[in-house]
């Protein structure tokens, strides 16, 4: 089954995805493939460099992400060159992976999380969306927190974003981080249950009526 995992910044996205993990499903992360693909030796490298300039490298001739962001973010031009760049090989990486996984374990349960798979239309890949959402407090507080800014920069960022309750409606599952770890494991914990017994319903759909599928 491949599953896609998302929700809006510091909403606790990567906490969700160990915790799948941990339940023995497969994790992809599109924002590590997207630091592959535009490292120096990525598949996105020298078009990022073309269409943004020698500017955005750093001292090593590493694209400097947080430059890169300086000039897309709030420039919905160039945000989209760059997406027009990038994505395909994003994509592309995943479905590599994806077929890597299922060529050692054909039952897998791989999960990618991507934050924009709502954004881009990518989310009609997966079998299934979960969306992991926290309240605007918590969300506010772990973003200050963990990128070192204040509370109007967060709001800025936050408010750049799709607005969670438009998110939610395009999913299958929802998990609620807003709480303790142990809350949010036992949500974790439901919502595998459920994919579980989805998959036995649809095995067994299968199974009962071939010329259906």
């Amino acid at each position: 089954m491949y599953l896609g995992l998302t929700g809006n910044i510091a909403t606790g996205k990567s906490t969700v995805a160990k915790m799948f993990e941990e339940l023995g499903c497969y994790s992809i992360d599109a924002d590590a493939i997207s630091r592959e693909v535009m490292a120096k030796d990525g598949r996105a490298y020298a078009g990022v460099v073309e269409e943004f300039g020698s500017e955005i490298l750093d001292e090593n001739g590493e694209i400097d992400r947080a430059a890169l962001k300086g000039i897309v973010f709030g420039n919905e031009k160039r945000r989209l060159a760059l997406e027009k760049i990038v994505h395909p090989h994003i994509l592309r990486r995943e479905d590599e992976l994806v077929g890597e996984i299922k060529g050692k374990d054909d039952k897998a349960f791989i999960i990618t999380q991507a934050a924009l798979s709502v954004e881009k239309g990518t989310y009609k890949r997966f079998d299934a969306l979960i969306v992991v959402y926290s309240d605007p407090v918590t969300q506010l507080e772990r973003l200050s927190e963990r990128d070192g800014i204040n509370e109007r920069e967060a709001l800025r960022i936050m408010a750049s974003q799709m607005p969670m309750s438009d998110k939610i409606r395009y999913a299958d599952y929802i998990i609620n981080n807003s709480g303790t770890l142990d809350e949010t494991r036992e949500d974790v914990n439901r919502v595998y249950t459920l994919l579980r017994m989805m998959e036995k319903a649809v095995n067994r759909i299968k199974r009962d009526n071939p010329e259906a599928v």
